[in-house]
């Protein structure tokens, strides 16, 4: 059987402009957080595929100055108008992180932490984006990749997790890294340093 593709654009703006996410940050993830990568004041962050923007704002909220950006415009006002007061500390742009023209738009080598919460397994190279961010982080900087493992999903569903080849794709070539599940069969995060 082969797996399905993602979905496109229509779909997430859809779903956004509805005001629906996916699974939301908690005080248990954001402790996991903290303990694999220490993120806190003075942090430059980048959350890429932000949605309406919780997992920024927790980012935010622990100190961190985060650009959080999204392909969706409906996830972006979403987000702006969420989290206004956390502002300047948490910004938010739409920018396809898919697209090498507007990727390029961001600062290389500017960014301590950049973090992609569930939404790796619906970007299509995932090669590119793994080099795109090797040119983003600082010296000593973390990818923080959360996302379901197709083995862990059901058949239906397979579509939102990352395959073993996904894995073996975007952890080959970094210096150091480890991984932790959410809770035992669930997400897994990938803390990837180059």
């Amino acid at each position: 059987m082969t797996r399905a593709g993602p979905p496109g654009r229509a779909h997430w703006e859809e779903l956004f402009a509805a005001g629906h996410g996916f699974r939301g940050t908690d005080e248990h993830e954001l402790r996991l957080l903290t303990d694999a990568v220490r993120p806190g004041p003075g942090t430059r962050a980048l959350d890429v595929g932000c949605g309406l923007g919780g997992y920024a704002a927790a980012l935010a909220g622990l100190g961190c100055d985060t650009l959080a950006v999204d392909w969706s415009e409906a996830a972006v006002a979403a987000a702006r108008d969420r989290y206004t007061d956390l502002a300047p500390r948490l910004r938010v742009r739409r920018l396809d992180f898919t697209d090498a023209t507007e990727a390029a738009t961001l600062p290389p080598r500017s960014f301590d932490l950049v973090t992609m919460r569930l939404v790796l397994a619906f970007l299509p190279d995932k090669a590119a984006v793994a080099e795109l961010v090797r040119t983003l982080l600082a010296p000593g900087g973390v990818w923080l990749v959360t996302s379901s493992l197709t083995g862990r999903l059901p058949e239906a569903r397979r579509s939102i997790g990352l395959t073993p080849e996904d894995v073996a794709t975007v952890t080959d070539g970094w210096r150091r890294g480890h991984w932790y599940d959410l809770e035992p069969g669930g997400p897994r995060c990938f803390v990837l340093r180059d």
